[in-house]
């Protein structure tokens, strides 16, 4: 995007340019932060786009502070919408976010590296309507279709975009007349040269699996999803984050029978000791070797547990086994 919007500082540096700034959403994944500092913008300006209470952004709130960058002589650049977020699972609003990208002349991207799977399958696909329209998406195969490490692709709709920011045209080893169709050489497109077929992983799969079976690979994530939240929506001692997750992230409180009753609820160190609860069940479930489910905060919450489900094999009475041995793990506190 910064050549995009900017292809003179391939040659001529940062130095000097009108500071740019790129929107992310508060739930974003930390690359983005990453990105900004390989890019010259700084970390600093990256600006973070409220989200509602399901997690997604809040294109209101990006116009707010694309506004707000203008005003303040900066340059908005480029915005990084979400479809998976790390933690809830959750699918920005993408045809709202284009519409803020195209009044102001900003790149769209999509980091599908989480939810991305979920385009092949025809259930579950419309979670990330408008993606059609993006500049470029971020998709991680090795995600939710559980390819083998490391298998991620970037795709972009600007044909040239990457031979015109990244090339060197090292004559000794690209050479324009070469025998075949040379525009399918990737050496010159990115920050690498020499580099692994990556994307073999994802081919041999297709062609084990085909389209139908990675489909039948993301519904049954989606099933297992579903009814874990089911299950544990009727028992005693868990709690939702999210009574409707959108993907397979499954965050929730493991409240022991010591925290339930209403006295225990109401005490002000409820939450500070709810907080311990989580990493204490992991320490337990490592030690044991029965498990491995992560936990974290997020923003002013306690701790909560994220089970992130991309295994298809697993079946119900895996989640029936997860459930139990959750409960075992924390009977005591």
């Amino acid at each position: 995007p910064r050549h995009y919007k900017a292809p003179h500082l391939k040659t001529q540096g940062m130095s000097g340019q009108r500071r740019m700034v790129v929107f992310t959403s508060e739930d974003a994944h930390y690359s983005i932060k990453k990105m900004a500092v390989l890019q010259g913008f700084g970390s600093d300006n990256v600006r973070l786009v409220k989200t509602d209470a399901r997690g997604r952004m809040d294109a209101r709130d990006l116009e707010a502070q694309v506004k707000d960058t203008l005003d303040q002589g900066a340059l908005p650049i480029m915005v990084s919408a979400t479809s998976g977020t790390t933690v809830l699972g959750a699918f920005d609003p993408l045809e709202e976010i284009y519409d803020v990208c195209a009044k102001y002349e900003m790149w769209m991207h999509v980091d599908a590296a989480w939810g991305g799977g979920a385009l092949l399958s025809r259930r579950h696909r419309h979670l990330l309507k408008g993606i059609e329209r993006a500049d470029s998406v971020t998709w991680n195969p090795h995600k939710m279709l559980a390819a083998p490490q490391q298998c991620s692709t970037f795709l972009t709709r600007h044909a040239s975009v990457l031979t015109d920011a990244h090339a060197a045209n090292a004559a000794y080893l690209f050479q324009k007349d070469k025998f075949y169709d040379t525009s399918y050489d990737t050496g010159d497109k990115h920050l690498q040269c020499g580099r692994r077929a990556d994307v073999l992983k994802f081919w041999f799969m297709w062609k084990a699996k085909g389209t139908d079976g990675l489909e039948a690979h993301i519904d049954k994530l989606f099933d297992n999803a579903t009814y874990f939240k089911n299950m544990i929506s009727e028992r005693p001692g868990f709690e939702l984050v999210l009574e409707q997750p959108e993907c397979t992230n499954i965050c929730f409180w493991y409240v022991p029978a010591s925290l339930r009753s209403a006295e225990a609820r109401s005490h002000p160190d409820y939450n500070h000791t709810l907080h311990k609860v989580a990493p204490k069940m992991k320490e337990r479930m490592i030690q044991k070797g029965s498990l491995m489910v992560t936990y974290q905060p997020l923003r002013d919450l306690p701790n909560f547990f994220r089970l992130v489900l991309q295994n298809s094999s697993l079946d119900h009475k895996d989640m029936d086994y997860i459930i139990e041995e959750l409960e075992r793990l924390g009977s005591d506190l």
